[in-house]
């Protein structure tokens, strides 16, 4: 396969027309963060950096630690008296001492009915008392660089010392969905489990079911409630082959469906208002530069693909611009694959997207050296030209000297 010459990073930058205030939306979440995840770039954020209580989100960060602890997700977990103690008024998924489901189905438990039994029965398995698996949520939460979120219960009890930010929840769900059982998990909508013989569903479900919401853009959730975090959900969804993932925190409490209500209010905004605009034709002269002791006097910089970025429907496309930044003159010993610059692109005179590009093409020269030889060549031959005429007239001025001299 031919190598590709003309490598292309694109660096998203903000740009004010790229996001919408708060105020344009009908939600009453405070804290919110959406990704585009084809680009992986943030489209939307409010108050995404302020550390709240996240309820039920806590789960995701218990799902994923559990996942990673433990080889065999079909070894049996006894239920205990210690996993069901204390929480009377959390949503459980409906185990009973001497119980034995699997890993799996614990998990599931914990993340589609939300069960706080499943959490803590998970949380002992795995070390032994829940204070010690906190711990190891705590060491995730390190490891991943989220430095404003802190756990002191799988559950998501509200606790002064368990906190997280929009933000940091979105980067926990990004990495965990990278793990093919999270995202089975995420992304189900019921599951059975055996030892109970009990199908439990997504709280998505109840909630599109009981508000008629339409959910089926959305491909995976979590939600969570508390009376000091309100309504949360972190979730994902495709629309138009555009993925998205999505949280949002501190929804009002007045209906239990204000956070999937701004959660569709938030997708179907974009979804509907933005999608991928072509910002680059292939074979499109993007610059010309002069080449030195080249057999062509210029090089032209091409775009070599098609090039799309996320944009506003809207958009004028002829006001998009291209700018060249880098080397002026493309010089003797420069070789296919050397980075010349970079290209951006400018709409409206806001920066889209920054692209490096390569010299893509091998260029022939005139060897320099060949060029001083016949500079050296003509430099002899004009000298030589110029001492033959002497000795001419030198010759000339000896033979008028003797005509004369014998004429006397």
């Amino acid at each position: 396969m031919r190598k590709k010459v003309v490598k292309i990073l694109i660096i998203w930058l903000v740009f004010n027309f790229q996001f919408v205030y708060a105020e344009e939306f009908n939600i009453t979440s405070k804290n919110v963060i959406l990704y585009n995840m084809n680009d992986q770039n943030i489209l939307y954020e409010l108050n995404s950096n302020e550390q709240v209580q996240i309820a039920s989100l806590t789960k995701i960060m218990t799902t994923i630690t559990a996942i990673e602890q433990v080889d065999n997700l079909e070894q049996t977990v006894p239920i205990t008296k210690e996993a069901l103690k204390g929480i009377e008024e959390y949503t459980q998924v409906g185990f009973q001492i001497g119980d034995a489901p699997t890993v799996l189905d614990l998990l599931y438990g914990v993340m589609l009915p939300s069960g706080a039994d499943a959490a803590n029965a998970l949380a002992i398995h795995v070390s032994g008392s829940i204070s010690k698996y906190v711990e190891l949520m705590n060491g995730k939460a390190q490891e991943l660089g989220l430095k404003n979120t802190h756990f002191d219960n799988p559950i998501g009890m509200d606790s002064e010392e368990n906190y997280s930010t929009a933000s940091d929840l979105a980067k926990l769900l990004i990495y965990s969905l990278k793990n093919e059982t999270f995202k089975e998990i995420f992304e189900a909508r019921e599951y059975t489990i055996s030892c109970l013989n009990k199908t439990v569903k997504s709280t998505l479900i109840s909630y599109s079911r009981s508000y008629g919401l339409d959910t089926t853009d959305i491909t995976g959730a979590k939600s969570g409630f508390t009376d000091r975090a309100g309504l949360c959900l972190a979730s994902t969804a495709t629309i138009d082959d555009v993925s998205y993932l999505l949280v949002t925190l501190g929804a009002d409490t007045t209906s239990r469906s204000n956070a999937v209500r701004d959660t569709l209010e938030i997708y179907n905004y974009y979804s509907s208002t933005y999608s991928y605009q072509q910002v680059m034709k292939k074979d499109t002269v993007l610059a010309t530069i002069p080449i030195k002791w080249g057999k062509v006097k210029n090089y032209e910089i091409k775009a070599t693909e098609d090039k799309y970025l996320y944009l506003e429907n809207d958009i004028r496309k002829n006001k998009i611009k291209y700018e060249y930044n880098g080397i002026e003159e493309l010089k003797y010993g420069m070789k296919q694959g050397d980075q010349l610059g970079t290209i951006t692109v400018t709409y409206r005179n806001e920066e889209l997207a920054t692209y490096d590009v390569y010299l893509d093409s091998k260029i022939e020269y005139y060897h320099p050296i060949l060029y001083a030889l016949i500079i050296i060549a003509l430099l002899l031959m004009f000298y030589s030209f110029k001492l033959m005429r002497r000795r001419k007239k030198k010759v000339k001025k000896v033979q008028s000297k003797k005509k004369n001299k014998k004429n006397t």
